[in-house]
């Protein structure tokens, strides 16, 4: 079985924790006493994104400051997840992350469109030649799960993308609080054709294992 790696990037609050705690939730890779420890208040209400957040001010803060590495398996492959910060002067984190990794999710909130942050991480995309790129439109719950919202933002994109040459993109609109199109299609968007992000996952193809370049990572 093989193993893929990838990262999400994203703005502050574009839902990368809550993404990879439905990811990891969805596919039964969570252990009991994790479960119990991010339910939320009295309500019992589960809080996905504290599933990556491991640090004390990283849970006061509601931000990802450091990079944190999860694991999960399906019957078809491994994933090691990268969870990397969203601000921009936590960029060299995501650049620690992202230079060993065969796949990147770029994250944009459905309701803010393409911001700095997102050029930023595609430029970092391009950089380090990373072979699969995934762009997530996540909170389409937030836009009552336009399609016209989902079109505005790809055609956007793929003007970012000619220009940094990226390779070829997959585009998936999704909620992932709701879990819709992360590993279960969405009826909400029965006018999307394409594969949910976790179908998509197990069928990208991994960076070859033994490169003509050898890469350090030097956080500071």
């Amino acid at each position: 079985m093989d193993i893929l790696r990838f990262i999400t990037a994203g703005n502050v609050d574009d839902g990368k924790s809550t993404l990879i705690g439905r990811l990891l939730y969805d596919t039964r890779n969570i252990e009991t006493d994790i479960l119990e420890s991010v339910h939320s208040g009295n309500n019992a209400a589960l809080n996905l994104a504290h599933i990556t957040d491991g640090l004390r001010s990283e849970r006061q803060q509601g931000i990802t400051i450091d990079v944190a590495y999860k694991y999960f398996t399906t019957t078809n492959r491994k994933f090691i997840i990268t969870d990397a910060p969203g601000h921009f002067q936590y960029t060299k984190n995501l650049i620690t992350g992202a230079s060993n990794t065969d796949l990147i999710i770029i994250l944009i909130d459905a309701r803010n469109s393409i911001t700095d942050q997102t050029r930023r991480h595609s430029q970092v995309a391009s950089f380090l030649r990373i072979p699969n790129v995934i762009v997530a439109v996540n909170k389409m719950d937030c836009v009552n799960y336009s399609e016209a919202v989902f079109n505005q933002i790809k055609s956007q994109f793929l003007t970012i993308a000619a220009a940094l040459n990226l390779p070829p993109l997959v585009f998936i609109p999704m909620s992932a609080l709701h879990g819709e199109n992360v590993s279960t299609v969405s009826e909400n968007m029965a006018w999307f054709s394409g594969k949910h992000l976790l179908a998509e996952l197990e069928s990208a193809l991994p960076a070859a294992m033994h490169s003509q370049k050898n890469r350090c990572t030097i956080q500071y």
